[in-house]
């Protein structure tokens, strides 16, 4: 039998185009690989921040593309809309600042809809395409490649490059190179997100550490004695910084002045109305011996200087200790409760209570004068002790403050031993349970 004999190309120039392209192609691969390593270092720096990324990206999109034009929406989760946000080439500028499209809406709203990429050789040619941003801008699209970004299988925006400068229209060809470069832009952006969300974190938390330090230092650091009597408060905010205040001051004439109050909210916007209305009282408190006038300049000047609708409930006790006698004026506050240290028996200083300060500015507040026995304490709380609730969801409430309180009347009973049984006790009703609102407790007293 005769030998076979191998098959021999009949067609050797056909056979070489076919390699000249295989090895075009590979080449291309190998250059396309070599920009998304290099690609991957740039958008992926720790020293970007999310503005500085997003353009990064959007610059290496037109350069790998080479577009003339290229944008980066991402996705509104609150209108569920897609949003300009870096457009560049001829104008970018104006595109960002003027668009915004509907899921659904353009070929970059369907592609952030239906999360696939679309190649658009010609937009005349497409019934997605949405024609108003060329109308408004002046610029003329004619091809468009878009690419979904995702983050583990989420979407959360679109990357889109616009006329090719160097061919007639993008092709599927071009697809690979862009979806490998979305990917990794898509990552990067999801952490330089993380990273802002941290570094926003530790700003806030530096500043509410600030706005901690500026509140502690205005409540008072010691408490006053004057004589036997003794002066006692605790303050525990629920957050770094809380809405709580309390002061004394010492008034001429022998005078003592001792206030609480609770401003309405928490966080930096209430300890900054706190400020204010301490300061207020400092300097109005040495204008006058009346606990009205006082409170009723207090809340003139926080009335009109307010912007945010912020409030603040207080109560005011001005001690006469050459009299032995006191005066009362009550902002829309709790009403300070009087325990006898001999027999125990409790009852509430009554007033007329008045709007909180800050509300209406030409609120008149009034006042009420009584004998200050030696034998009586004084407590004023605000609605953290009251509202404190325990693990099955009861409030502590104003039977068991009562108790409390009652539960260390003896002889010895002090301002200072009233403040810290009650604030353990209210410690230890509360459990686990997460402080909720800012506790605060003043006692004031012969001992």
């Amino acid at each position: 039998m005769p030998a076979s004999t191998p098959k021999t190309n009949k067609n050797p120039r056909k056979l070489d185009k076919h390699l000249t392209v295989q090895a075009q192609s590979m080449r291309e691969t190998l250059a396309n690989l070599r920009k998304l390593i290099k690609i991957n270092g740039i958008i992926n720096s720790a020293d970007l921040n999310l503005g500085s990324l997003l353009n990064t990206i959007m610059k290496i999109a037109q350069k790998v593309m080479h577009a003339e034009a290229s944008t980066l929406m991402l996705i509104d989760t609150k209108t569920n809309e897609l949003v300009f946000e870096v457009a560049r080439g001829k104008k970018g500028k104006n595109l960002k600042e003027n668009f915004r499209l509907k899921m659904g809406q353009g070929i970059a709203g369907w592609v952030a809809q239906n999360e696939k990429p679309a190649v658009v050789p010609d937009v005349t040619a497409d019934p997605r395409f949405y024609s108003v941003p060329d109308q408004k801008t002046g610029f003329q699209t004619r091809s468009i490649i878009c690419v979904p970004l995702k983050v583990r299988n989420k979407t959360i925006g679109i990357l889109q490059a616009i006329n090719p400068v160097n061919k007639n229209s993008y092709s599927i060809r071009d697809l690979s190179i862009f979806k490998a470069f979305a990917n990794q832009a898509a990552v990067a952006i999801e952490n330089a997100k993380v990273r802002q969300y941290q570094l926003e974190e530790k700003r806030l938390k530096n500043e509410l550490d600030i706005a901690h330090k500026i509140q502690v230092n205005f409540l008072p650091h010691t408490m006053p004695k004057i004589d036997s009597l003794q002066c006692w408060a605790k303050n525990i905010p629920a957050r770094t910084v809380g809405g709580d205040l309390y002061d004394f001051l010492l008034l001429k004439n022998n005078h003592l002045a001792v206030l609480i109050g609770d401003v309405s909210g928490k966080g930096i916007p209430s300890a900054l109305f706190m400020v204010g209305l301490i300061t207020k009282f400092r300097f109005y408190a040495h204008t006058s011996l009346n606990p009205a006038e006082i409170f009723t300049r207090i809340n003139h000047a926080l009335a009109k200087e307010s912007t945010l609708g912020m409030f603040a409930t207080a109560a005011l006790l001005i001690f006469d200790l050459n009299n032995k006698s006191l005066s009362y004026s009550n902002a829309g506050h709790f009403p300070p409760i009087i325990i006898n240290k001999n027999t125990g028996f409790t009852k509430q200083l009554e007033t007329k209570r008045a709007l909180p300060l800050g509300i209406i500015k030409d609120t008149q507040y009034s006042f009420q004068e009584f004998k200050f026995n030696p034998k009586n304490i004084f407590v004023m709380y605000t609605d953290g002790v009251t509202e404190t609730r325990s693990p099955n969801n009861h409030d502590f409430g104003y039977h068991r403050l009562v108790h409390s309180i009652k539960t260390c009347a003896d002889h010895n009973i002090t301002p200072k031993k009233i403040v810290e049984h009650l604030v353990q006790s209210v410690k230890d009703f509360a459990g686990s349970s997460e402080q909720h609102d800012d506790i605060t407790v003043v006692s004031i007293g012969h001992i």
